[in-house]
């Protein structure tokens, strides 16, 4: 054999060895309902795989601004997929349509009936809160 024959041999029994385990074997079950533990949110992550009972862990804990884990209050699944969401101490109930706000960096709005808050710091953009445009929706810039 010719050493690009072998090269390539040797690339395709890697990537098979990578891909094996991919079929099932090192996946992380996760077929668990999302719940809060303390002040943690427990999904499991929501994809192609979910439809066969497997998934990624999500695990994120909840800090401030919005320091409580909190189960939606419709109970049901939003836009995104979740159902479990962090939230702002103390815990205040909401309803749609809720005015989304600015409090400095912080963006509040209502997710899963709660008033909640994100700092803006956090995204990879400029770290502000506001409107793109005078009649566009309030978020992260």
């Amino acid at each position: 054999m010719c050493p690009i024959s072998i090269r390539v041999r040797r690339a395709l029994l890697l990537a098979l060895a990578f891909c094996v385990p991919g079929l099932g074997g090192c996946r992380v079950e996760c077929d668990f309902e999302p719940h809060c533990e303390g002040n943690v949110v427990m999904d499991c992550h929501v994809g192609v795989d979910q439809l066969v009972g497997r998934g990624q862990a999500v695990i994120e804990p909840c800090l401030e601004p919005a320091p409580l884990c909190v189960e939606s209050r419709t109970g049901k699944r939003d836009s995104a997929g979740g159902s479990i969401y962090c939230v702002r101490s103390p815990l205040t109930p909401c309803d749609e349509p809720f005015p989304d706000s600015c409090e400095g960096t912080v963006l509040v709005s209502c997710m899963g009936g709660y008033v909640s808050a994100y700092d803006c710091t956090n995204e990879n953009r400029t770290g502000r809160c506001g409107r793109r445009t005078p009649e566009g929706p309030v978020q992260c810039l």
